[in-house]
């Protein structure tokens, strides 16, 4: 997800999260597992207040992959 720049702060990201997820439970989904770069924290930060936990974080060229992943609830 890449909300352009003037988009940031009114929700945005947020609403698509929450339509992905939405999808991914009508499909029988039980996890979502997603990847980000460790240097936009914003991002890090709206999918831990989303309930994804850091699985694991790797080092990637000259900087960090954070890889997380989310439980569904049906």
């Amino acid at each position: 997800m890449l909300p352009w720049r003037r988009k940031q702060l009114r929700g945005i990201g947020r609403k698509l999260l929450d339509s992905a997820e939405r999808k991914a439970v009508e499909t029988g989904c039980r996890e979502l597992r997603l990847l980000t770069n460790g240097a936009f924290e914003a991002n890090v930060r709206l999918y831990r207040s989303h309930g994804y936990a850091i699985d694991r974080e790797e080092p990637f060229m000259n900087g960090t992959t954070v890889y997380m992943s989310k439980r569904l609830v049906p």
